[in-house]
Formats: structure tokens, C-alpha cells, sequence
């Protein structure tokens, strides 16, 4: 009998829930709190993205906290229990520990339960970008494609999957520490919108430089128009401003790359959102092998 495999991945993928349900996908939970609040969100309590963003509007501080172990263990034994094998895709380890937190589980489960596998990737990427190759991983189990196979899917679609987004403004990632080489390239300029991208290592870089996101969504636009490799999935990424969101898909739909089919629009949680603050907007694609950085 074949062996069933579960697709699974951190809350930090970014996949909508209706999507996530679709294909069956486990998520795996982050926590966030606030400096003004004890409480622990997370998993079973949640804020929506609404109410969060307000509160980060209002001036709240908030934090991330990664993958709880236990919690971890206790969504992925029940699948080695029933005899599936699991493969776990994963935010970028470059901006989490969430990734060695995973692994370590993922070998003590394999410790008990030899004849099972556990893969967990490190997809070097943040939101729908991880998302995506989730979203696509789920699709080729419905298709049939072996363990190895999509393991291998993955692995080569990590260096063409792009995340390009514009924040409205830098303090958040500041705070979070996540600037990395954002601040070098922004200088003392300020009143701009930097259009952020994550690098080959997983890290948070600057490309470009704008006044406004209305001309960050120009940017994104045309980005695609070169860039996108014919594959049928696009996403637009979002943290509470649904109609900049709204604007760019429509934008998209009227200059839809060739061969793509969709449109994912998914908006961002709390645990990234804490270190990207509100009113951030990006896209999501797979770039042809030969489109460069």
C-alpha cells in the first residue's frame, strides 16, 4: 500500500485558511504578544489581522515567539501514528529559530518511529513565497508524485521563488532587528518606501528605493512583466491594507502574465507582521531560471 504523505508548514507561510483546508495542509503555530498585554496569542487564541494591525497602529509594540516543541509534536505524531510520512516546508532559519525548533522534533520522531521519514526544508523565504511552495507541494501529493519527488520539486523551485514588498514604515523591522542590509542601502534618506526583497540566504535586503507604495505597486508590476516565469500561481502578499492590495490585483488582472491562472491574495499574520508593522504590500512569483536577481 502506498504510504500517505502530510504537507505541513509554519503559520509564517502566509497560506489562507480556505487554502490551507483545501489541500489538507497542517499548520504549525507562532505566538505574538504585546508590550502593553500579558497575553500570549497563538494557535487556539488569536487576534485578527484587523484588530492586531490597529493595535500596532495605535501605538503597541508587539513580539513574535517561534514553534512551541511540544505543540510541534503534538500535530505531527498523530500522522506518523497513521502511518504517513511528513514533509514540513519552513520560514526562512535566516529570521527564525523556528527551523531548528521543527528539526530537532522532527529527529527525536524519527528516532520513535524509524520506519516513518520527516523532511523539513528550509525554504529561505517569508510569507506566501514560503507559502507558495507549500501551496505546490500540496498539489503535486494530489497529484501523486512521490516522497522524494516533491522533496526534490521543492528544493529546486527554493532559488525562484521572490518576495518583493514595500513597507510603510521601517521602525518595525528596526525594532525586530531584521534590517540587515536594508539600512545600508536606505542611508539617512528619509520619506521613502524601500521595495524589500529576501536574498539567496534568507535574509531581508533593500533593492529599490520609492516615494510612495502607490509607486511601489508600479515597481511590483513591471518586476513581474520581466521577471515571471509562466508558472500558473501569483500572490500578493498584505498586512491590513486590503485596498492597496486591491489595487495591485486589479492592476495584475489587466497585465496578467503570460501562463499565469491565478491569484492568490493572502494576508500577512501577526508573528511577521510584528516585525513588518501595518500598511506593508508585496508579490509573490516563481521567476524563470535565467530572469537573475
Amino acid at each position: 500500500m502506498e504510504t500517505k504523505i502530510t504537507i505541513a508548514a509554519d503559520v509564517n507561510g502566509d497560506i489562507p485558511g480556505g487554502l490551507a483546508d483545501e489541500y489538507g495542509i497542517v499548520i504549525l503555530p507562532q505566538y505574538y504578544r504585546f508590550d502593553r498585554d500579558d497575553t500570549v496569542y497563538g494557535d487556539e487564541q488569536n487576534l485578527s489581522s484587523a484588530e492586531f494591525f490597529a493595535r500596532m497602529s495605535g501605538g503597541e509594540r508587539a513580539y513574535s515567539m517561534g514553534c512551541n516543541p511540544q505543540r510541534v509534536r503534538e500535530l505531527l505524531e498523530p500522522r506518523l501514528a497513521a502511518g504517513e510520512d511528513i514533509i514540513c516546508l519552513m520560514f526562512s532559519s535566516a529570521l527564525s529559530g523556528s527551523y531548528n525548533t521543527v528539526s530537532m522534533v522532527a529527529r527525536q520522531l524519527c528516532g520513535e518511529y524509524p520506519e516513518r521519514r520527516i523532511e523539513v526544508i528550509d525554504t529561505l523565504n517569508a510569507s506566501f513565497a514560503q507559502g507558495l511552495l507549500t501551496y505546490r507541494a500540496a498539489k503535486r501529493r494530489l497529484e501523486g508524485r512521490s516522497f522524494d519527488e516533491i522533496v526534490q520539486a521543492v528544493e529546486r523551485e527554493i532559488p525562484l521563488v521572490n518576495l518583493w514588498f514595500a513597507v510603510n514604515d521601517l521602525k518595525y523591522l528596526a525594532w525586530g532587528g531584521r534590517l540587515g542590509g536594508v539600512s545600508a542601502c536606505i542611508g539617512t534618506v528619509l520619506d521613502i518606501k524601500p521595495v524589500l526583497t529576501v536574498n539567496e540566504a534568507g535574509q531581508i535586503v533593500a533593492r529599490n528605493k520609492v516615494r510612495t507604495l502607490k509607486k511601489a505597486v508600479a515597481f511590483m508590476t513591471d518586476l513581474l512583466r520581466e521577471k515571471q516565469g509562466g508558472y500558473p500561481e501569483l500572490g500578493i502578499v498584505h498586512s491590513g491594507c486590503q485596498v492597496l492590495a486591491g489595487q495591485l490585483r486589479e492592476r495584475l488582472l489587466e497585465e496578467m502574465p503570460e501562463g499565469v491562472e491565478e491569484i492568490i491574495v493572502s494576508e500577512i499574520n501577526p508573528t511577521i507582521g510584528a516585525h513588518i508593522g501595518p500598511d506593508a504590500v508585496g508579490v509573490v512569483f516563481l521567476q524563470r531560471p535565467d530572469a537573475g536577481s
